[in-house]
């Protein structure tokens, strides 16, 4: 009911966008969403398209493994969890429908619903046997780039409701048959998916964080581990009976909190290439300016060349040398070594090197120049 919300009791007829009281998460977020983006608080010369999908993780008897169904197009089968570098964990030949307003999306969330797979308890009269995820794609084309470059800017979006079906104890459910196995099913699921909370909180740069256990940690990869943002809604009873249910509730919960994600706006690859570089190109040419104040400006620097006399003259080369060969100096050179502009540490940094003979072996001692010798 938190996620769903009471179904049957259809919008009026104006299609108002308030929120009713018997409304769930879905619904609010869908009727806040199209008022975001409808022509009063949508930004100008900026088109929008909405899509919904609905599908289901369930144990299906006989399989060994964790089976999709399109809640939308039931008789689709099995539906397969794809992979690639673009879009990472997606189900293919999934139905998607276009939503011009809330409604729409409350014949899609009624439609789905209706098609989901429940059971009864001993404890539930309707006990969801399935995880339903339904998802809200938003993209967004405007006339001008705000990059300069005059071409439409394209942002990707999308909103993953997710209704976990809750875990379940069989001596308490009394389940039997396939009913039994569904809830071996539900359990395992759902400790898959805190093992993988539990590693993200911990620091996912440092642990091999378990996605491809199970369906549906590969399917919630972007919005736990991604660049999304995560929101977990923990329904809890006030019965004292369920007092240790509902503190394994709140920790499982507890951990997701921990969990810290950056959300990222999702262009077109073209525009997020340009994107990128020209944020690379900014963070140098800052870098560049905080040099620059340290260290003054870089200037070239002639490197010695074996065989040609680099000493000069009135600005020019020693008689009867060759030109020096002058080569910019790298940036990592120039950080460094930088530039000793004072003439008299100059001379105080050279050394004069002599040689004796001691012991047969040849030693080198090094003097202080001449202005730095004390008098006797």
């Amino acid at each position: 009911h938190t996620i769903l919300g009471r179904l049957g009791a259809a919008d009026a007829p104006s299609h108002t966008e308030e929120v009713k009281r018997d409304d769930g998460l879905v619904m609010r977020s869908a009727k806040r969403l199209f008022k975001r983006i409808s022509a009063e608080g949508a930004a100008p010369d900026t088109t929008y398209v909405v899509s919904a999908s609905f599908m289901e993780i369930y144990n299906a008897p006989g399989a060994v493994n964790e089976c999709i169904c399109d809640l939308l197009s039931p008789d689709a089968g099995n539906l397969q969890v794809r992979y690639n570098a673009k879009h990472g964990f997606f189900v293919s030949e999934l139905k998607e429908v276009p939503c011009s307003s809330a409604a729409d999306v409350r014949a899609v969330l009624e439609v789905g619903v209706q098609n989901r797979r429940v059971s009864a308890t001993a404890m539930n009269r309707e006990s969801s046997r399935s995880h339903a995820l339904l998802t809200l794609r938003i993209d967004s084309e405007s006339a001008a780039g705000a990059d300069g470059s005059g071409g439409a800017l394209r942002r990707y979006g999308k909103i993953t409701f997710v209704d976990l079906a809750g875990s379940e104890r069989l001596k308490e459910s009394l389940s039997e048959g396939n009913a039994r196995k569904e809830t071996q099913a539900i359990n395992k699921s759902l400790f898959t998916l805190g093992k993988v909370i539990s590693q993200l909180a911990q620091g996912k740069n440092e642990r091999h964080v378990p996605y491809r256990d199970s369906k549906l940690t590969q399917l919630l990869q972007e919005s736990f581990g991604g660049g999304a943002l995560c929101l977990m809604v923990t329904c809890i009873s006030p019965a004292v009976t369920y007092a240790e249910e509902s503190i394994n509730s709140l920790n499982y919960a507890q951990k997701a909190m921990n969990i810290r994600n950056r959300p990222v706006v999702r262009l077109d690859e073209q525009q997020q290439l340009v994107f990128d570089l020209k944020h690379e190109n900014s963070v140098l040419r800052r870098e560049l300016e905080a040099y620059r104040a340290r260290y003054g400006a870089l200037s070239p620097r002639s490197y010695a060349v074996p065989g040609i006399d680099l000493r000069a003259t009135d600005g020019g080369p020693a008689a009867g040398a060759s030109a020096a060969v002058v080569a910019p100096m790298p940036a990592a050179e120039a950080l460094a070594e930088p530039p000793i502009q004072n003439p008299e540490l100059v001379e105080a940094a050279a050394v004069d090197v002599g040689s004796t003979r001691q012991g047969g072996r040849r030693a080198r001692s090094i003097q202080p120049p001449s202005s730095l010798r004390s008098e006797p």
